[in-house]
């Protein structure tokens, strides 16, 4: 067992985070110059290096902490999670509706959104309880419902925030380790056609979301419902291959709403043009490559199961960001990994990599490491010497024997 952590891992993360520090100061040193509620360029720059540095220091923690640990716990973690999301309800903690949803609490002076804790600690409590079934996950009313319901309780309460953009995600996420752990496929459809038929119903009978899902599949208004979307691509388009350059982008005055959290994206593909949008998603892929290589290589199925929903979790709700500002899926809310302008989403990301981060200092060192393959010059020389050994080893053995053509007698003649 190696006791190194993953470096190429934790410089991928820390490219992202870099690129994120550098794309918010520019999507929003503009706006915070001209716009008088803030009235300093570098307002929303402070804050950011202020929450990376929390996040930062979180995923240093959660590094150094066995990963082992959170199996004996994950029960009380899945309740503590199941705690926050219901806290969202109660008015002496809650925020009240922002754009009409209520997703966060008032802690002190700061926000917190439950839903971003609740999913981590969903994913740990499903990778011990997956971990514990592996051998009879295939009995449909006694292991597999009971995960997918828990699971399916934690996704209904973050939908109705409402938050079907976490929803999904943590949806795609539950489906992967489920799968990955070896659940029959026709256990997993008998439960997917009602679910994505209650998911449907309860989005047509949200106004939001039904507003959004009509938007992405029709069209809409211009300057009303689809201005946000329609800015983000004229955005992308302008970048062309190489991009305007830092800080040299248009759609960020102004024009595109939410531009340092849920579309930077956008201000990435028009400053940073073809290759910049590229780069951050062979980013993205090369963090599933090394988050999917720990898996396969962790000493327990728990520490299997872990790796995969956090892979999972940080490479879905990436894909749905990015998904979003190029208008292959409608709208949500939630922001791009490392890089997009937030607290919580990046606080719980940054540990959940750090929790990735000590599975690696854990992994089995495969045995071909171990084994060195001398070249063909020194396995002949190996093998001629250790021929003339045996041959001097056998004349010395026998050396107090005479052959003789008719008489085999020996030296002290007997």
């Amino acid at each position: 067992m190696t006791l190194n952590v993953d470096k190429q891992l934790i410089l991928i993360i820390a490219t992202l985070i870099l690129l994120g520090i550098l794309m918010v100061y520019s999507a929003s040193s503009v706006i915070c110059e001209k716009d008088p509620r803030y009235g300093d360029s570098l307002y929303f720059m402070k804050r950011n290096l202020l929450r990376v540095a929390f996040a930062v220091a979180g995923f240093i923690a959660a590094s150094q902490f066995d990963y082992r640990k959170y199996k004996k716990g994950a029960p009380f973690i899945l309740l503590a999670g199941a705690m926050l999301l219901v806290s969202v309800m109660i008015p002496r903690l809650t925020a009240g509706s922002i754009k009409g949803a209520n997703r966060w609490i008032e802690v002190g002076e700061a926000s917190l959104q439950p839903s971003e804790l609740a999913k981590l600690a969903l994913i740990i409590f499903m990778a011990d309880y997956l971990a514990r079934k592996r051998k009879t996950l295939n009995d449909f009313t006694r292991s597999f419902l009971p995960i997918v319901g828990i699971a399916g309780i934690f996704i209904i309460a973050i939908a109705s925030q409402p938050n079907y953009g976490m929803a999904v995600g943590l949806s795609i996420v539950s489906v992967i380790m489920i799968f990955v752990a070896g659940a029959k496929v026709k256990h997993m459809a008998l439960v997917a056609f009602p679910t994505l038929l209650a998911m449907g119903i309860a989005i047509m009978n949200s106004e939001h979301a039904r507003r959004r899902v009509i938007t992405f599949l029709m069209g809409g208004d211009p300057l009303g419902a689809s201005f946000q979307i329609n800015q983000s691509l004229i955005a992308i388009g302008a970048g062309g291959l190489t991009g305007k350059g830092i800080g040299q982008g248009i759609q960020k005055l102004f024009y595109i709403p939410e531009i340092h959290t849920d579309f930077i994206f956008a201000v990435i593909g028009e400053e940073m043009g073809f290759w910049g949008t590229t780069l951050v998603i062979v980013l993205f892929a090369l963090f599933a490559w090394r988050g999917i290589k720990i898996a396969m290589r962790a000493p327990d199925a728990f520490g299997q199961n872990l790796a995969i929903g956090i892979t999972a979790m940080v490479t879905t709700y990436a894909m749905i960001n990015i998904g979003v500002v190029l208008k292959l899926l409608p709208t949500t809310g939630i922001p791009l990994p490392f890089i997009s302008y937030g607290g919580s989403a990046l606080l719980v990301t940054m540990v959940s990599c750090g929790i990735l981060t000590n599975i690696s200092a854990h992994v089995w060192t495969p045995i071909v490491e171990h084994i060195s393959v001398p070249d063909e010059t020194e396995v002949a020389e190996d093998f001629d010497a250790s021929l003339n050994g045996r041959r001097r080893n056998r004349r010395a053995s026998h050396s107090g024997v005479k052959y003789r053509p008719e008489v085999v007698s020996t030296s002290s003649g007997r």
